[in-house]
């Protein structure tokens, strides 16, 4: 398995980066955020997932773990392929994803081409217990509170663990007016930096 590759991007392609490591360049498919904030000639890292298919190997790779992680969820759900999965996350943010699922908003994942309100309903059944896990700690999931689902899911989807994340909505909770999930997140960032 190749979890994760640290080398330098030598050539770009629509949906593909062909990334030279140890004197071998690998060709991974990749999401357009990759493709538009990596540089030529310059190391950078991608967390990767390698899909074994009878005749076929395919490299997917990542900005950041979690955006791997939420890939190989996607990808565990019944009909849902590397390369659905792949759209899904270049379609919609990590947090927006979540929080389709978590919320059972169907529409928003029926937007991404190819899934379809029948794919959308298929991973909110299959997925719905697993990301809950990540995200209904304490008293932060009451439906009263989707800004504050938001910001969490936005945290860690900045690489910050659910506890680190959980912990500074906490603090910050407390300074909250019926704000909106960018200036949580903003007003809980300046809390794990005081860190």
């Amino acid at each position: 398995m190749i979890a994760r590759i640290r080398g330098v991007i030598v050539h770009k392609s629509e949906g593909h980066i062909i990334i030279e490591t140890g004197g071998i360049g690998y060709k991974v498919r990749v999401t357009d955020k990759v493709i538009n904030t990596s540089l030529s000639d310059q190391e950078t890292i991608l967390y990767t997932e390698l899909i074994v298919r009878q005749d076929l190997l395919q490299l997917f790779g990542f900005s950041s773990p979690i955006e791997a992680e939420l890939f190989r969820l996607l990808i565990s759900v019944s009909h849902i392929g590397p390369q659905t999965g792949l759209s899904i996350i270049n379609k919609l943010s990590i947090p927006e994803i979540y929080s389709a699922i978590f919320n059972k908003k169907t529409d928003v994942l029926a937007k991404v081409p190819g899934l379809g309100k029948k794919g959308a309903e298929r991973i909110i059944l299959e997925l719905q217990n697993k990301i809950s896990d990540v995200i209904t700690e304490h008293d932060i999931t009451d439906d009263e509170s989707v800004p504050m689902q938001d910001a969490l899911l936005a945290l860690i989807s900045l690489g910050y663990s659910s506890d680190e994340a959980e912990r500074a909505l906490l603090t910050v909770r407390k300074e909250i007016d019926q704000e909106n999930s960018t200036d949580i997140v903003k007003k809980a960032l300046v809390e794990l930096r005081k860190k």
